[in-house]
């Protein structure tokens, strides 16, 4: 849904186009208040602002959700986004790492009496049984509190896929991230857009990737000749995959000769290499 359509339609057709996000009532009446948004970095600002799932809105949202690595069931958007998160897991049900999941599945419910949750995107099966048997050590209050923060991460990502930016909205330099150790792209990476001062750099726009590893919307629709740097968190990228690297985070460096033209910056990242260039 285009982010204008979105400002303008009714409260109670916004909060059923949100809703598939996460099904907690605050947080969607939150972002439906939060309307009209100037940009969607101004609505994905504001759900990154909200207070952390309690236990009972984590309870409730986990309701109907599937267990990692089980094939999400229904017709619902919820389920169909559910299907596309898990899609990228590429976890067969035969293998060693599927017994795995299932018996920790199983371990987990027991043990917490919730669901497993964990954003699949961007992770393979491997470290996603990684993430579930270190958790399981966790005591409750810790544990309850990790699956808040990674609900949070998912209603985040799912939303920047349900409302796209304004048709004419695209930033005039945008970037997206291959994973090139997965081949997958790399969502969820947080991007900060820098130019020079006189008193050192100053931000100038920020985003996050989405599930197509893009951010289309990083800064001004215009900007000016001159140098620019993009730093990427890729330390917190590798780390919420379990994954050790040598780059805590990333910075390009370049320079926007010509501003008749369109800058896409791209990212090709693993552990520990990367590499640039200027896309179209």
């Amino acid at each position: 849904m285009d982010l204008s359509l979105f400002n303008t339609l009714p409260a109670d057709l916004a909060a059923a186009a949100v809703r598939p996000a996460v099904d907690v009532d605050r947080w969607v009446d939150a972002i439906v208040a939060g309307r009209p948004y100037a940009d969607r970095d101004a609505l994905l600002a504001t759900a990154r602002q909200q207070p952390a799932f309690t236990p009972s809105e984590l309870d409730a949202a986990l309701a109907h959700h599937p267990r990692i690595g089980e094939r999400p069931e229904g017709n619902s958007a919820e389920a169909e986004l559910s299907r596309t998160e898990q899609a990228s897991i590429g976890v067969g049900q035969e293998t060693e790492t599927a017994r795995r999941l299932a018996a920790g599945n199983a371990d987990y419910e027991q043990r917490f009496q919730r669901v497993f949750l964990i954003r699949a995107a961007g992770r393979s099966a491997e470290d996603i049984l990684a993430q579930l048997e270190r958790r399981l050590t966790q005591d409750r209050a810790a544990e309850a509190a990790e699956a808040a923060e990674q609900l949070a991460q998912i209603a985040l990502l799912r939303l920047e896929g349900i409302v796209t930016p304004a048709a004419g909205g695209r930033s005039h330099i945008t970037t997206h991230i291959l994973d090139t150790g997965t081949g997958r792209p790399a969502s969820g990476v947080k991007a900060t857009l820098e130019s020079p001062t006189d008193s050192g750099w100053q931000e100038i726009g920020q985003g996050m990737t989405d599930s197509d590893g893009r951010i289309n919307n990083l800064g001004p629709a215009e900007v000016g000749e001159g140098r620019y740097r993009i730093t990427f968190e890729t330390g917190a990228y590798f780390g919420a995959k379990g994954t050790e690297t040598f780059f805590p985070a990333v910075t390009l460096d370049f320079v926007v000769a010509d501003t008749s033209a369109h800058y896409h910056v791209p990212l090709l990242l693993s552990p520990f290499a990367y590499s640039t260039y200027r896309g179209s």
